[in-house]
């Protein structure tokens, strides 16, 4: 008799799931989908910062990027202007002053290693190991993406010009 009670209501929990789509998923289970939707390699597709209400391409038109993100946790990221100045000398040691301030202000670089800090929030966390800003090196920082199909959006709640950084990416395929 109690085998088949048991039986009763396994019959009427799978039925339900089924048909009202509760389902019960542990949270690891669904970083660990995050963390898996994000990985790969990213082509930056715009960005703009946002300060005090007013919207600034600090990458000018067109800007590039790079992002890979790696199954391991790894991460390098890669952001320019579409055009940076070629120095005159023909050498990266000897730029002018100019030169070299447009390349600084014009690209940043960073890599370290990444986690998936809160599903629900789905914020990740950069540990920068090296930045071309070196304010950055050994910061931990937060990002909140949004994946759909081959597109993240990521917001910078910490952009190294202050403000808010909005970020597209479409995966490289």
């Amino acid at each position: 008799m109690k085998q088949s009670i048991k039986k009763v209501i396994m019959a009427l929990l799978l039925t339900a799931v089924l048909l009202f789509g509760i389902s019960f998923v542990p949270s690891d289970v669904c970083a660990q989908d995050l963390a898996k939707q994000i990985q790969g390699n990213w082509s930056l597709v715009s960005i703009y910062n946002e300060l005090d209400g007013k919207k600034t391409d600090v990458f000018g038109i067109n800007p590039k990027g790079s992002m890979i993100l790696t199954p391991d946790g790894r991460y390098s990221l890669i952001i320019m202007k579409a055009v940076l100045p070629k120095f005159a000398a023909n050498n990266r040691v000897k730029g002018t002053a100019e030169e070299n301030q447009a390349v600084v202000q014009g690209s940043v670089a960073y890599f370290g290693t990444y986690t998936v800090a809160s599903e629900k929030d789905n914020t990740l966390s950069f540990k920068i190991e090296g930045c071309t800003f070196p304010n950055w090196d050994g910061e931990t920082q937060k990002r909140i993406a949004t994946v759909k199909g081959d597109e993240m959006s990521w917001i910078n709640p910490v952009a190294a010009v202050g403000g808010t950084n909005h970020l597209v990416w479409k995966r490289i395929k």
